[in-house]
């Protein structure tokens, strides 16, 4: 199987686990067995979550609050983890946020702390965690990324732009670590029911939404983990958000670019 079996001294770490996609990997890792650790800036949530995963799992789930955005904060999880005594097995990289709006009006500090927690992050973090599993020739890592990087996105460039570099990020992973044992699959969601829209200040866009592009948390993780046990290089949840993927991707700009900028104005 691409997930490895549930073991003690084994662990899933989930980033971005205390909210939305994130809590609910986590949750549905647990549920599989898996032991956790939970990563992300607000440790009362964490601590929430973990308190509800142990009791409905019996599992053992630790926290460690750090702002991913923080290269130094970052610098300090080599020895955090080892402080816990735990091979991650597992690894779901789901922290990261967007902003919405032309680029011209972003504030440049609200766009560097993106590119740091959605690209900068995920890279620093991959490579702190995978080079273990490939060494033990077993692991599975999945990076949460969006549908959004599939193709340019007028008034959400900036974090469309992220998205791409994850997936082609992810898709690379995938090819090089193969023949180690070790399974990477880039998760691509159209619109999810979770903070997202609020912090990206996208609540319009997300009305205006039709339903068949909204995916509940519970459903996407659902299919994110489904398709990493299944070893698959991309998932893209939703046959309507795979078809506007498709019109993204293959229109003409000409056609595409305005149409995008007006829906997500």
């Amino acid at each position: 199987m691409a997930i490895p079996t549930p073991r003690t001294g084994g662990a899933a770490l989930i980033t971005g686990a205390s909210s939305g996609i994130g809590a609910e990997l986590a949750r549905q890792l647990c549920a599989r067995g898996h032991d956790a650790v939970l990563v992300a800036r607000r440790r009362d949530r964490l601590e929430r979550l973990a308190g509800e995963l142990h009791e409905q799992h019996g599992r053992r789930v630790e926290v460690i609050a750090c702002d991913l955005a923080d290269a130094g904060a970052r610098g300090q999880l080599p020895a955090r983890l080892a402080a816990l005594d735990l091979e991650i097995d597992v690894v779901a990289l789901c922290a990261g946020f967007g902003l919405g709006g032309p680029f011209v009006s972003q504030p440049s500090e609200r766009i560097i702390s993106m590119v740091r927690t959605n690209v900068e992050a995920v890279m620093a973090l991959s490579g702190l965690l995978l080079p273990p599993m490939a060494a033990r020739r077993s692991g599975a890592v999945l990076i949460v990324s969006s549908m959004a990087g599939n193709q340019p996105m007028p008034n959400f460039g900036a974090y469309a732009a992220t998205k791409a570099a994850m997936t082609s990020f992810a898709e690379s992973l995938h090819c090089e670590l193969k023949p180690s044992g070790v399974t990477v699959t880039a998760l691509c969601p159209g619109g999810v029911t979770t903070e997202f829209s609020e912090v990206a200040g996208v609540t319009g866009t997300e009305r205006r939404t039709p339903a068949a592009l909204m995916i509940s948390p519970e459903e996407c993780a659902r299919a994110g983990l489904d398709g990493l046990e299944r070893g698959r290089r991309i998932v893209m949840p939703r046959r309507a958000v795979r078809a506007l993927a498709w019109l993204g991707a293959h229109a003409p700009r000409a056609i595409w670019l305005p149409m995008c900028r007006r829906l997500m104005a």
